[in-house]
């Protein structure tokens, strides 16, 4: 683990200390030994993005192995999970599964040895006894990292074949799953050199922090002890983020789309385990070690709120998620879900840090950060525009069609082109719990066609739909006036008004 700065390196004492805790010190030393061998041996290899690729083989690794565990997968009913269907739980791993065969691909097809030869051999042919001796072999041996890897690759090759024929069925059982588990997770921590769960928490290739205010707050503890625990979790948020980055919220493809849930699955089980280290680290000696009040105190209220925002994700937005069957759907609460956790990750960064230094701001350390006051202010001037909007249409229109100079075609596309910047650009932060709302006036709107603007049974029902919609946006805006961050913020209506003009005017 290291945080690199201008000052003193305690690398490897931070990693001894974490260490010790679940290894004695033999092991820790044979650990380190095989990660110094597995560092040489990658700096040997001329592939372009290699620490990128290397940390997304680790995070699928580990999230195929954490989302054999049903308290980390986002379903209801956990007690009823022993005749729940893991049909589709097992097409997400078989995409994984090849992923990672062709993350290895990337690392092995470099060498020219024959290993990669008796590669292709296996890959074609059906193992004869020499060919089950030579893997056996490996198995045992494991006797440099290059022949590790091959081994994981051979391992991923079969588990795809595995899940993707276990899919077929229609129904998967709650057994056959848990069993199919217990021989990835044996297969996973087997591997000597390429196995994340065994392994270091953090390893210097990219557990990395970039940001100068970081690294400038962590070198300037004194407390030896507090600066590695600091260490640690500033890690560990941003290990998150990263994880984060790797979930395709705006992928067209359904099935890759779908492989998000596995990550989120993992940032589940990792942030369970930062609440329980900062429980255990700082709360439960709070009284005992005597560190800085307002440290205590973010970290508490972080640690309190991540609990929180890990339930609202996971049992609220992403519950049953691997269900879904719709594109649409599925992508919406993909990115909710993403939004409000790499927010959330982002926020709990900056405070940690404001704790130590009142006076850096969120956007020196995430150039597109959005303070909690920004987001208010942005979801409330969008929600005002909403509702002029839709009053406009009511303004202009009655049981007869248009009464002004724009005709009904105009003025209903005019709401039309407001919902498509919407769903663009301030849906994202409206409240999870309000998504409903909103699509249920989106899709009732979009059932509407211009022909239907000519019948007045179909106008009365669309003006009353738009009646519904307006009462319901002026609810939602005093709910957000109401926020705390708001207060004695008033609207610039000014500024609003200018706004509303350009989508209201004649194009």
């Amino acid at each position: 683990m290291k945080i690199k700065t201008g000052g003193r390196n305690n690398n490897n004492s931070h990693i001894f200390i974490l260490k010790t805790k679940i290894m004695n010190k033999t092991d820790y030393v044979m650990k380190k030994a095989l990660t110094i061998e597995r560092n040489q041996w990658l700096e040997s290899l001329s592939i372009d993005g290699k620490d990128r690729l290397l940390f997304e083989l680790e995070m699928l690794l580990k999230g195929t192995e954490r989302f054999f565990n049903i308290d980390n997968l986002p379903i209801s009913h956990k007690e009823q999970a022993i005749g729940k269907n893991f049909h589709n739980e097992l097409k997400i791993l078989t995409f994984i599964a090849k992923r990672i065969v062709s993350i290895i691909r990337f690392f092995i097809i470099d060498e020219s040895s024959s290993a990669f030869y008796f590669q292709s051999y296996i890959e074609n042919r059906l193992l004869a006894d020499h060919a089950r001796d030579k893997v056996i072999e490996l198995y045992l041996t494991q006797s440099s990292p290059r022949d590790s890897l091959y081994l994981l690759y051979i391992t991923f090759l079969n588990l795809a074949n595995i899940y993707e024929s276990a899919s077929q069925n229609k129904k998967v059982s709650f057994s056959l799953y848990m069993n199919l588990g217990q021989m990835t997770s044996r297969e996973i921590s087997v591997n000597k050199y390429f196995s994340p769960i065994p392994f270091e928490p953090f390893f210097d290739r990219y557990d990395k922090i970039h940001d100068h205010n970081i690294r400038g707050i962590v070198s300037q503890i004194a407390d030896d002890n507090l600066r590695l625990k600091l260490s640690v979790v500033f890690l560990s948020l941003f290990r998150l983020l990263r994880f984060m980055r790797y979930i395709k919220n705006e992928s067209e493809d359904f099935e890759e789309l779908k492989t998000s849930i596995l990550i989120f699955t993992l940032v589940n089980s990792e942030a369970k385990t930062l609440t329980k280290f900062l429980e255990e680290e700082f709360l439960k000696h709070k009284t005992e070690v005597k560190y800085h009040e307002k440290t205590v105190s973010t970290i508490d209220s972080l640690t309190f709120q991540l609990s929180i925002e890990l339930r609202k994700v996971f049992d609220q937005i992403l519950k049953d998620s691997v269900e879904i069957g719709n594109l649409t759907k599925l992508k919406v609460v993909v990115d909710s879900a993403k939004g409000i956790l790499s927010n959330f990750i982002q926020q709990s960064i900056i405070l940690l840090a404001q704790s130590f230094d009142p006076y850096i701001k969120g956007k020196e350390i995430f150039p597109d950060f959005i303070s909690k006051v920004e987001q208010s202010l942005r979801l409330r001037e969008d929600i005002w525009l909403f509702k002029s909007v839709v009053e406009f249409f009511e303004q202009n229109t009655n049981e007869n069609g248009s009464m002004g100079s724009y005709s009904m075609e105009e003025l209903f596309n005019i709401v039309r082109d407001y919902i498509y910047y919407f769903q663009d650009i301030g849906f994202s932060l409206v409240r999870y719990s309000d998504h409903e709302g909103f699509e249920g006036f989106f899709d009732r709107l979009s059932m509407f066609r211009d022909e239907d603007l000519l019948n007045k049974f179909k106008l009365s029902e669309l003006r009353k739909t738009m009646h519904n919609l307006k009462i319901y946006l002026e609810t939602t805006l005093g709910h957000i006036e109401n926020r705390a961050e708001l207060k004695n913020i008033p609207p610039d209506l000014k500024h609003l008004n200018a706004i509303l003009l350009q989508f209201i005017s004649k194009k």
